[in-house]
């Protein structure tokens, strides 16, 4: 039962009732994340499903701003099942998807992927621009069009989660910042 609690960020949480109160919320988050995406394994759900789908319900909320719980999802299902998660072949090897993104980009035509990111961050959905990103510059690492897109789905990756974990948008401002270098 302490009465200061040190968390190493910010100032210290004072007080033995409001820590119990604090770590207490914080493992039933924890316990009812662990226990639906449990649920949803067994329902046979997939682990981008669940990371979509697992949220917590207003009287446990806590914090992301060092974490997500989408991110915790992950972890659970893959403590569980592993690496493998039996959706493609690809994923025995060590040949991963993104070596062959140059060749589809070629294959396809680069304006019509540049138009399939467009379109796609048009219509809100950055996670997908992005995708179309990262296949374009696979192609060509110097494609204006396509870093300008890549900044775009970035800051609109930003917009969208208010900055409120501190990883994921320090991972996301430091790629427009390189993205804004390489333009």
């Amino acid at each position: 039962e302490p009465e200061m609690l040190i968390t190493g960020r910010y100032d210290p949480i004072v007080g033995k009732d409001l820590i119990k109160a604090c770590l207490d919320r914080l493992e039933a988050a924890v316990s009812y994340v662990h226990k639906t995406t449990l649920d949803g394994m067994n329902a046979g759900k997939d682990i981008y499903t669940l990371m979509r789908e697992v949220q917590l319900p207003d009287e446990l909320y806590v914090g992301q701003g060092y974490g997500k719980v989408s991110w915790g999802v992950r972890t659970i299902w893959e403590t569980y099942m592993g690496w493998f998660k039996a959706d493609y072949t690809s994923e025995l090897y060590p040949t991963r998807p993104p070596a062959i993104y140059g060749d589809l980009v070629k294959a396809a035509g680069r304006d019509a992927v540049l138009k399939l990111g467009k379109d796609a961050l048009a219509a809100g959905d950055p996670e997908k621009a992005n995708l179309f990103t990262e296949a374009l510059l696979a192609a060509d690492a110097k494609d204006k069009d396509a870093i300008g897109l890549a900044i775009q789905a970035h800051e609109a990756l930003i917009a969208r989660s208010n900055a409120s974990n501190f990883w994921e948008t320090g991972w996301l401002r430091d790629r427009v910042a390189k993205l804004k270098a390489a333009l």
